[in-house]
């Protein structure tokens, strides 16, 4: 019995202690009813009406309704989504949520239109196979940011800047960026920067819009250690470092410790001249003057004749390029050029975004990857771009800036398919370039090649089962896809409205789900149409239009403005003619003048 009731008495104490150790915590001020509601009102748990507001105010994406519900809530003289543009409808097939419910907002949820936010910086990744609409949707948000439009509402018009580079160039014929066409507008002012090696065929390929094409020049003040470093391969880390690194580097941090000193600028006058006095073999010697060389090639001949000791200037550059934001402005630097490969045009995109990110931000900007999947390949210098673009899109909130990256195949940069806000698909076959959604989208985790249902088979009265657009998976979904049309995934989208019983309104993100949608028509001429050029062949001009005049049918004739291709005849549906007779036929991209017949 004696240890049964020592056991008691110690339980005992043991309950005592802890009432009493209880009560003196209970008596920490951080327990009283003051500080437990300071916190409590710190911590907002709960249905907060206004975090969810402030939230929804950064969506990328914003539906009719949640727009419409957000600018009743908002303040007037300072609503908090003041720019949006329309981009896309919801399309009338089945979509994965519901976009319908029975609150007083039904009327509203029904408008099928989706706004993308201007705003607020975002950042968004369109890809998709040749012809499938990419570049249309990339002009569709373009013009949403430059042109104020009875589709948009954009009080502040931003600028913009597109990096685009073609492997398809030759010394007579070049093909223009989709973007340069977006100058038909006469509110839009479009520069062209292209190669100082490729200025004449860059004109000649732009001579038809209304662009101003002037070679790109790198100012001496627009160079810094970082861009130097970079320009002289100094950061590639594949193992095949050059031998004139170690020196360089050396230079570069004795000049960089000057300017530090004198708080003064990157003298490149000062660096060649270290460097041809530096005793490098002429094995050294050699690479590194071709990188020089390159630069050179890009910067104010001026500049470099004065690096030279040249006494004749004549009439040359003084300054280079600027990169002033202006609104309503769009710079396209087009590096198309034999004499440009894709790692050096990653190397100048990466000093141009540098600088175009370095300006004012009074005005919102806008950068552009236009055809990505040409230049962004495994070099040192696409990865030292990319690395870039990560640290823009990361930082785009504090540095006002929007990102837009269109490339065929998304598996070129899966680092940025992971950062960006916004993912828009258009049509492919390719399954593995759906794996590689898979691993970077939330919508595509669960098994995108099977029906949703998992209880049917597709070989089980297949006909059935994918006579439901609903059950079809969502490789059946890209595939078929017509032109224009795009899965859109976008967690951070608001897509929804509600109102619960106590009339609290809440807004719906998209989150783990895709919706499929149809982007608008352009407000600008269209320049992507595969077109196909007959040469020498002008007799078969008349054969087609008798052709058309006989089967009743109204054809397109296009007059080409701006090379020797004689004419371009086209369907009304869009369909190339196939049976054009005679001469050398070729896919080319362009503008010209039409004729209806």
């Amino acid at each position: 019995m004696a240890p049964t009731q020592d056991s008691a008495r110690t339980n005992a104490d043991t309950s005592s202690s802890d009432r009493t150790l209880s009560n003196e915590v209970l008596e920490d001020p951080i327990f009283d009813d003051e500080s437990i509601a300071c916190h409590m009102s710190l911590l907002k748990l709960g249905h907060d009406r206004d975090s969810v507001f402030d939230e929804s105010a950064y969506a990328p994406i914003i539906s009719s309704s949640a727009l419409a519900q957000h600018l009743i809530l908002a303040d007037k003289e300072a609503p908090k989504i003041s720019q949006f543009g329309l981009l896309a409808g919801l399309n009338d097939s089945a979509q994965p949520i519901k976009m319908t419910d029975d609150s007083p907002l039904i009327t509203r949820d029904r408008d099928p239109r989706l706004f993308f936010n201007i705003t607020h910086p975002s950042s968004v990744f369109i890809c998709g196979s040749q012809g499938s609409g990419k570049s249309h949707t990339l002009s569709c948000i373009l013009e949403s940011c430059l042109i104020p439009s009875h589709a948009s509402k954009l009080p502040n018009p931003l600028t913009s800047v597109v990096f685009h580079y073609d492997t398809f160039v030759s010394d007579s014929v070049g093909s223009p960026c989709e973007a340069a066409f977006l100058s038909s507008h006469p509110d839009v002012e479009v520069r062209v920067l292209c190669s100082p090696t490729n200025i004449n065929v860059i004109r000649k390929t732009y001579s038809s819009l209304n662009v101003m094409v002037k070679p790109l020049q790198l100012d001496q003040t627009d160079l810094n250690t970082k861009r130097m470093m970079d320009l002289m391969a100094i950061g590639q880390d594949d193992g095949s470092v050059p031998l004139y690194v170690h020196t360089v580097k050396r230079i570069l941090r004795e000049m960089r410790i000057a300017q530090q000193e004198t708080q003064g600028c990157f003298d490149y006058r000062s660096f060649k001249d270290k460097v041809m006095d530096a005793g490098l073999t002429p094995g050294q010697m050699e690479p590194l003057k071709q990188r020089l060389d390159i630069l050179e090639s890009f910067m104010p001949q001026r500049q470099v004749s004065q690096v030279r000791g040249s006494k004749k200037q004549g009439h040359l550059e003084l300054q280079g390029s600027t990169w002033d934001p202006v609104p309503r402005s769009l710079t396209i630097v087009d590096l198309s050029c034999p004499c440009i490969s894709p790692e050096t045009a990653c190397a100048l995109f990466n000093i141009c975004l540098s600088l175009f990110l370095e300006q004012d931000m009074s005005v919102g900007r806008v950068f552009v990857l236009d055809e990505a999947h040409k230049y962004m390949n495994s070099s040192s210098e696409a990865r030292g771009f990319t690395e870039t673009i990560l640290s823009a899109v990361r930082l785009q909130r504090h540095l006002g800036v929007r990102t837009i990256i269109s490339t065929q195949e998304p598996t070129v940069s899966t680092a940025l398919l992971n950062l960006c806000s916004v993912t828009i698909v258009h049509r492919f076959t390719s399954p593995e370039w759906l794996r590689t959604l898979q691993k970077h989208l939330a919508a595509a985790l669960v098994s995108p090649f099977s029906p949703k249902s998992s209880a049917r088979s597709p070989l089980e009265n297949s006909e059935d089962t994918y006579s439901d657009p609903g059950l079809d998976s969502m490789f059946d979904k890209i595939v078929r896809l017509r032109v224009g049309e795009a899965l859109l995934f976008a967690p951070s989208a608001v897509v929804k409205v509600s109102k619960d019983d106590e009339g609290r309104v809440g807004f719906h993100w998209l989150g783990s789900e895709f919706l499929s949608i149809k982007i608008r028509a352009r407000l600008t001429t269209d320049g992507a149409k595969y077109t196909f050029v007959a040469k020498n062949g002008s007799g078969d001009l008349g054969h087609l239009i008798q052709d058309a005049r006989e089967s009743r049918k109204r054809i397109q004739v296009y007059f080409n403005i701006q090379n020797q291709f004689p004419f371009v005849v086209e369907d009304d549906i869009g369909d190339p003619r196939h049976h054009v007779q005679g001469g050398l036929l070729c896919a080319y991209r362009h503008s010209t003048r039409r004729l209806e017949v």
